[in-house]
């Protein structure tokens, strides 16, 4: 009788046991995990976050870097081996980083195969382990390169469901930690990692978090191949709130309880069997506590709004859940308004204030790609003394100030040819514009695209509009339109005022 084997991977730091203000708080992976009926015909394994194990050092490297990785991986794929019998069924679930391994662990088994470890002792069921993973997976070999000393399975296994909360691949340094980036960043050690969409997955779920925004945990999405069979089935869903109220891991739970449900539905539809009393215990609440995730050591690193959907229920949006437009229609109280949404027609003009302290204005105007649009602004903001049109500090009066601007400027001449030495184009030195080619203070819009994280911690830009006190653009890809005075990063807490910003679509 066919089996189902099922590897549960956690999220960055998480652990069964982990609380939040003395009240357990496990993420969805736990939860998963213990709705799923464990017997004969249905085995578990489940496997903490990277970083939940050792010591400080362990936890630094492993949570803030994503080190330990691929010692998860070859965890999960040890237990594979040592209870795969034939026409058994693999289920996959992960979040953030677990997310990460478990698509690369079905990349992994995709590539090449499962060993045969019977008759193996634990030294030499290891040995082979590492050496199929370096030598076949990490070098990206075919499977008929693998070690052909080893014995496999005699017939590679299908992978019958992965489902993952939110894939987070920063498994680097970003590139605007310049220094950490120097030192320790090695792109070799995780380049390698294959977690794109295989046709040997029968089945893939993703539920993705609309309301992130810290920058390194950008979203590593699934692109569906385009030779993928009519059998095999693929959604990709955004949901609202942010990492941990998409995968887990508050004690209030409302809203991460919308995207477990939607993935134990999804799972149970494909077989997995679960315990129907204790799953009645999940009370999704779409208006539930949307947590804010830049706080404590996050509120001095960058920050950068996903590549979202549109946001309206007319026409429907197949990539977006439910309860997305159900928080948008009829938000709650004290988090109010919801993604206002602000979608222009031909002839239609949308007016907007564009302040200068925050890191990013969102104006709510999703901008289609190949439509034309207009922008006018009008006004002054102040950087400290100085005060600024649109156009940026070159039009403005001399000011002492613009000595320490034009210091900047010289910073980002070297910051240039730094990209250029080194290919990390997103690189941001202390003290330099965000956006060098414009001037300081110049307003400046982003187009939030949709794009993946290249895997070394560092997310796409987006597409950046330099608007100044008017442009016209032809957005290469459709996304909505955040606003910002070009300013260094860390120098924001001095600005103030605000210019009018008015956009309007030509074509």
């Amino acid at each position: 009788m066919a089996r189902n084997l099922c590897v549960f991977c956690d999220g960055t730091w998480n652990t069964p046991e982990q609380t939040e203000n003395n009240l357990p708080s496990p993420t969805n992976v736990v939860k998963l995990y213990n709705l799923a009926l464990q017997d004969d015909v249905q085995l578990r394994y489940y496997h903490p976050g990277v970083g939940a194990e050792g010591g400080l050092a362990n936890k630094v490297l492993g949570g803030g870097l994503g080190a330990g990785l691929s010692r998860n991986i070859k965890s999960a794929y040890e237990w594979l081996c040592r209870n795969y019998q034939p026409d058994d069924r693999i289920f996959l679930f992960g979040f953030s980083r677990g997310a990460y391994t478990v698509r690369s662990l079905a990349g992994f088994v995709s590539r090449g195969n499962l060993l045969d470890l019977s008759g193996l002792s634990p030294k030499d069921i290891w040995g082979r382990i590492d050496q199929v993973y370096l030598a076949g997976y990490r070098s990206a070999e075919p499977a008929k390169m693998w070690p052909q000393n080893f014995k496999f399975v005699d017939q590679k296994p299908v992978i019958h469901f992965v489902g993952v909360w939110d894939t987070v691949g920063a498994l680097g340094v970003p590139d605007d930690m310049v220094l950490l980036d120097q030192l320790i960043d090695n792109p070799v050690n995780y380049r390698f990692h294959d977690t794109r969409l295989s046709n040997n997955v029968l089945h893939a779920r993703h539920a993705v978090a609309m309301d992130e925004w810290r920058a390194s945990f950008a979203p590593t999405l699934w692109d569906a191949p385009e030779d993928r069979p009519a059998s095999h089935s693929f959604r990709q869903i955004w949901f609202p709130g942010t990492h941990c109220d998409v995968g887990g891991g508050h004690a209030d739970s409302g809203l991460s309880d919308c995207a477990l449900r939607w993935m134990l539905d999804e799972a149970a539809a494909q077989g997995l069997r679960i315990n129907p009393t204790t799953a009645a215990q999940i009370r999704p609440d779409p208006r539930g506590v949307l947590h804010d995730s830049v706080t404590g050591l996050w509120k001095h690193m960058r920050t950068q709004p996903r590549g979202t959907p549109r946001v309206t229920a007319t026409p429907a949006n197949s990539e977006l859940a439910p309860e997305v437009l159900e928080r948008h229609s009829n938000p709650p109280l004290a988090q109010a308004p919801y993604w206002p949404t602000l979608p222009l027609e031909v002839g239609g003009t949308a007016r907007i204030d564009v302040f200068a302290r925050p890191h990013w204005n969102s104006t709510g105007i999703y901008l289609e790609a190949g439509a034309r649009y207009e922008f006018r602004a009008t006004g002054i903001w102040i950087d400290s003394a100085i005060e600024c049109p649109p156009q940026g500090a070159h039009a403005a009066d001399f000011h002492f100030g613009k000595l320490i601007q034009n210091f900047g400027s010289l910073l980002g001449e070297a910051e240039a040819v730094y990209h250029k030495l080194t290919g990390k184009k997103n690189a941001d030195w202390w003290g330099t514009k965000r956006v060098e080619e414009a001037d300081w203070f110049e307003l400046v819009g982003m187009v939030a695209s949709r794009a993946s994280i290249d895997g070394q911690g560092t997310p796409d830009s987006g597409e950046i509009v330099r608007i100044g006190k008017g442009t016209t653009i032809v957005p290469k890809s459709s996304g909505y339109l955040y606003c910002f005075a070009n300013d260094a990063w860390k120098f924001y807490d001095n600005n103030r005022g605000k210019v009018a910003l008015e956009v309007t679509r030509v074509a």
